[in-house]
C-alpha cells in the first residue's frame, strides 16, 4: 500500500477562521493536518486570563508572539515574554495570564490535534445565548478539559 503523502499547506498572515467571542484563530485544524496537531492564535486583553484547568488529551506548546504571558502551576509561576516558548503536558494544571497593560498575543499549539472543536462549540454556544456555567462544563468535559477553580 501506497503511503499516504501530506500536502504543503500555506495560511497567508492576517487568516485564518476568526472566532471573535472566544479570542481565537484557528491556524491549522486537526483535519488539515491528520489529527496530529491543531495550531491557533489567541490574543489575551491587558491584565486578563483564563482560570486554573487541566487538560486530558492535549500537550499545549505556547509561544509568545506580542507581550508577556505568566503561567500559574499550583502556587508557582513562569513568565515568558515575546519569543518565548512554554511547554504545557496535558494532566499539568495551568492558567495562563497576561500580567501587562498592553494585548498579549500567542501562538498555540495543541498535540494531538481535536481542541479546535471545544473551541468552535463555545464560539456557537456563545452567538446563541445558550452559554452558561452548566453549558460550559458540559463542552469542557466532553473534550477532557477540567475547570479547578
Amino acid at each position: 500500500m501506497e503511503p499516504v503523502i501530506p500536502k504543503p499547506i500555506l495560511i497567508p498572515p492576517g487568516s485564518g477562521r476568526f472566532l471573535k467571542l472566544v479570542g481565537v484563530t484557528h491556524k491549522l485544524t486537526s483535519q488539515q493536518t491528520g489529527s496530529d496537531y491543531y495550531l491557533f492564535e489567541s490574543e489575551f486583553d491587558p491584565e486578563s486570563g483564563n482560570r486554573l484547568h487541566v487538560h486530558s488529551y492535549e500537550d499545549e506548546i505556547v509561544y509568545v508572539i506580542q507581550g508577556t504571558i505568566q503561567i500559574r502551576l499550583g502556587n508557582d509561576k513562569l513568565e515568558a515574554s515575546a519569543g518565548g516558548v512554554a511547554h504545557l503536558p496535558k494532566w499539568i494544571p495551568h492558567a495562563l495570564y497576561n500580567p501587562l497593560k498592553v494585548p498579549l498575543r500567542i501562538l498555540a499549539l495543541a498535540i494531538p490535534g481535536g481542541m479546535e472543536l471545544f473551541f468552535d462549540e463555545l464560539e456557537s454556544a456563545l452567538q446563541l445565548g445558550t452559554m452558561d456555567d452548566a453549558k460550559h462544563w458540559e463542552i469542557s468535559q466532553k473534550y477532557g478539559i477540567e475547570w479547578l477553580e
